[in-house]
């Protein structure tokens, strides 16, 4: 789904103003101006940018701002990895919402513009769905774990509550290094986790705005420490199954490619963990000409009657299309505590949906695994989200692993993409490690 109707309002803006005007310090203008900075002096291609310009290359030439800002005129090809990236347009907005504050662009001059922008292009977000956007403060879901760990992550519709589900499961196996020590016992706990990720895949059909559809019983149900055990019990450790509908599952869920992240600690100890998304590479394929925004395709996130997704989805109730709600995401931005309630790991990922198996992939690895936060982001990861019925795993795991999943009944694939992308951050007393994962080209920075 591409074009101006692919667009939903964007609430990201509007999130980060209402958390300074709660909880920041330094002046709003203050925390905008290093991005202005880089905008005017322009930010370096990377290789991630780079291979996402080729998948949406059809669509770059037929918008005028894209075409100027990602090709060559002298040479009428993309720019490369390593280029310098001005978008002039963007720096001048973002000058004004550093000036004006982050609700410039829901009321006011620069909202008739981007809406203008929108319509032009055949959208239909008006000025009154900009104006009327809220900001929704919610309790995040909460998990506990064992050794007095307590795991906070976002709530419906993110998907929180599956990765907390996932190590609801698989907190019962009591895992430890001594669970990956040789091939076989690898083979055996990749299978258990494997397993787990079905079940947690399956119930996210059941998933939607909580303001929409009641799922007050799925949350209470998916926390509990008594349905985390019943699943472990259906958990066979000689095989899997290849019937979607043996893990509850009815109807599946969209894949989103455009997502950023980002995990935070604070000289106080406080910390954040937040993922940003326009759902696919470059969103809708489309840019408000005024402001250089490029329009998001989160309405691909939701389902629709009769219809399958762009991913070839199938419609899914919950997340059916309802003017006002938000549509079921993978994103799971989370941070553990200890027993004292000092931050242990800030952790999120993009890439689509596996983010979700990834991040609980990463926690297993550092808190039950005993691993560093350099060897558990960096480690080959596995993934499964039922849909397709296959393991998907990174080149580095073993062949010896794969093989011995495929007697179990599992089918397996090499994913060729990236995956998903983690950015942590882990304390341990007075000490931070963090970890921006390799496979995007992340980075780790530090201030004094």
């Amino acid at each position: 789904m591409t074009g101006a109707m692919a667009a939903g309002v964007p609430g990201e803006l509007k999130g980060y103003w209402e958390a300074h005007q709660r909880y920041g310090r330094l002046p709003w203008e203050e925390l905008i101006l290093p991005t202005i900075h880089l905008c005017e002096e322009g930010y370096i291609m990377n290789k991630h940018q780079s291979d996402s310009l080729s998948m949406r290359a059809k669509l770059i030439p037929m918008d005028p701002i894209l075409r100027e800002l990602f090709v060559n005129p002298k040479t009428g090809e993309f720019f490369h990895h390593g280029d310098r990236i001005r978008p002039k347009r963007f720096c001048e907005t973002l000058k004004i919402i550093a000036k004006n504050g982050g609700n410039c662009l829901y009321t006011g001059s620069l909202a008739k513009m981007f809406v203008s922008d929108i319509q032009k292009m055949g959208g239909i977000i008006t000025e009154e769905d900009m104006a009327s956007y809220r900001v929704k403060w919610d309790e995040p879901i909460t998990i506990n774990l064992r050794d007095k760990m307590t795991l906070f992550s976002s709530p419906p519709p993110g998907s929180g509550i599956l990765l907390g589900f996932i190590l609801n499961i698989l907190d019962g196996y009591n895992l430890t290094s001594e669970s990956i020590k040789d091939i076989n016992s690898t083979i055996l706990t990749y299978h258990r986790i494997i397993e787990a990720f079905k079940f947690a895949y399956a119930r996210r059909t059941e998933l939607g705005d909580g303001d929409f559809v009641n799922i007050t019983n799925l949350l209470h149900t998916l926390q509990s420490k008594d349905y985390g055990n019943q699943i472990r019990h259906n958990i066979s450790d000689n095989r899997t199954y290849t019937n979607p509908g043996y893990y509850g599952a009815v109807n599946f869920s969209v894949d989103d490619h455009g997502t950023a992240h980002i995990s935070i600690i604070a000289p106080n100890g406080d910390a954040a963990s937040i993922t940003s998304t326009v759902n696919l590479h470059l969103g809708a394929g489309v840019t408000s000409h005024t402001t250089g925004i490029i329009l998001n395709s989160g309405m691909n996130d939701f389902s629709i009657e009769k219809a399958k997704s762009y991913f070839g989805i199938p419609f899914s109730p919950a997340n059916a299309i309802t003017p006002g709600k938000r549509a079921v995401s993978s994103m799971c931005p989370s941070i553990i505590v200890n027993g004292e309630g000092d931050v242990r790991l800030v952790i999120g990922a993009s890439g689509g949906t596996k983010i979700t198996t990834a991040v609980a992939y990463v926690i297993m690895r550092i808190l039950w695994f005993g691993e560093g936060i350099k060897q558990a982001v960096d480690a080959s990861r596995i993934y499964h989200q039922i849909f397709p019925m296959e393991v998907s795993y990174d080149y580095g795991v073993l062949d010896q692993i794969i093989k011995g999943l495929e007697k179990l009944g599992h089918k397996t694939d090499r994913i060729r993409d990236r995956g998903s992308i983690i950015c942590a951050l882990s304390k341990l007393g007075n000490m931070i490690t963090a970890n921006a994962d390799f496979r995007k080209g992340g980075d780790v920075f530090g201030i004094d």
